[in-house]
């Protein structure tokens, strides 16, 4: 099943269970993965690269907002935004762990004893686990194996 069917299948689901807080986030993913596709030909059916894509860029937003209204002390908007990334993490690959993300950043620099700058071996270590980690958690980990 395509992400974009598990999503709807979901919020029919959330419409049934009367779940108002789950309802909302999904119907926000919806829309984010209907924009998506709006994006691409209009014959194409939306991927689910692309739909993992759309909902990471959700995710990220609502991580963004978390921090905003940490500063604000805002924490029932820190809890409802946390609620909707959890939802939304139910329809993405699973991340890796900081730990095994490390041993992959080892790895890359014991093949390539050269790379000294974090910003390039962020970009190798990017490519190799593609979705499996996030970029930010990637950048943070070699700034930390490199001492930066």
């Amino acid at each position: 099943m395509s992400i974009k069917n598990a999503v709807q299948e979901a919020l029919k689901q959330a419409m049934k269970n009367k779940n108002t807080v789950r309802l909302e986030c999904l119907r926000l993913a919806k829309a984010a993965l209907l924009n998506k596709e709006k994006e691409g030909p209009k014959e194409a059916e939306l991927s689910d690269e692309d739909a993992v894509k759309a909902l990471r860029a959700e995710v990220r937003k609502r991580q963004q907002s978390i921090e905003t209204y940490r500063e604000v002390n805002r924490p029932e908007e820190v809890t409802r935004l946390e609620a909707e990334i959890a939802v939304l993490e139910e329809f993405l690959p699973r991340q890796l762990s900081p730990e095994a993300v490390e041993q992959a950043i080892r790895a890359c620099l014991a093949e390539h004893p050269e790379i000294t700058h974090a910003g390039k071996l962020t970009g190798i270590i990017k490519q190799q686990l593609g979705d499996q980690a996030d970029g930010k958690v990637i950048n943070e980990l070699c700034r930390k194996v490199l001492g930066q």
